[in-house]
């Protein structure tokens, strides 16, 4: 069993997407399957100009020439797929909308109706369920709730499985967690490295695992506080 992983944060692995991907990945190979790692940051991937070439005069080829064309191959011959991000204004990092954006090779233009919705065939050899892990800045974790909505709608127009997320709420404090709240911390980085191991074995993520993932470790009210110190004192070096 392949599974691809792709990592839509500009930062790749400097980023907080990272941290949780990274765990994630380490799980799914508890479950001896092989995991392909793309970092789409430093990626040239040029914008889909829409012309359907890819459907209608090379039939599962895209015009653009670009490093979309090494990550088609690894999408088609992937069992199951880890989309991770960042929340960028309620939704995915422009980074990655654009990358899949340009999978329309991975569909056949052909209609057909599924769940009593119109839809575009999938072609043989494409992802069959795919899991979100996505971090975000704010601390409530209804924030997540337009990027999930729309990666349901990518796997439904995909024909694969939504097979749960992992979602980290109030991301920036988990470097400064580790030391002030050690024991919670470590809870949360194996939480997501279970949910990695649930998706390699069992093909989704467990309501529980999901929780513990995304389980508070600061107050908002102390997340406030302590987020407006760390503005407040970066922006006194520029005064």
């Amino acid at each position: 069993m392949k599974i691809l992983a792709i990592n839509g944060s500009p930062r790749g692995t400097q980023g907080l997407t990272w941290h949780v991907l990274e765990r994630f990945i380490k799980g799914m190979q508890e479950a001896q399957v092989e995991v392909e790692t793309i970092q789409l940051a430093g990626k040239k991937i040029h914008h889909c100009t829409g012309e359907l070439a890819c459907w209608l005069k090379t039939p599962g080829q895209c015009i653009h020439k670009d490093d979309m064309e090494e990550i088609l191959a690894s999408m088609k011959g992937a069992d199951a797929a880890v989309i991770a991000t960042p929340v960028y204004v309620d939704g995915m990092t422009g980074l990655l909308k654009n990358c899949l954006d340009r999978m329309v090779p991975i569909a056949d233009p052909h209609f057909e109706i599924r769940d009593g919705h119109l839809r575009h065939a999938a072609r043989e050899g494409s992802p069959k369920r795919i899991a979100l892990v996505s971090v975000c800045g704010f601390w409530e974790l209804e924030n997540f709730d337009p990027l999930v909505a729309h990666m349901q709608a990518i796997c439904r127009n995909m024909n694969a499985e939504y097979a749960g997320a992992v979602l980290r709420p109030a991301a920036p404090m988990m470097p400064y967690a580790k030391l002030l709240h050690p024991f919670k911390m470590h809870a949360v980085n194996k939480a997501f490295e279970k949910a990695g191991l649930e998706f390699a074995r069992a093909g989704k993520i467990s309501g529980e695992t999901a929780a513990a993932a995304s389980a508070e470790i600061i107050s908002r009210e102390s997340y406030i506080e302590q987020g407006n110190k760390y503005f407040d004192k970066e922006l006194a070096k520029i005064k």
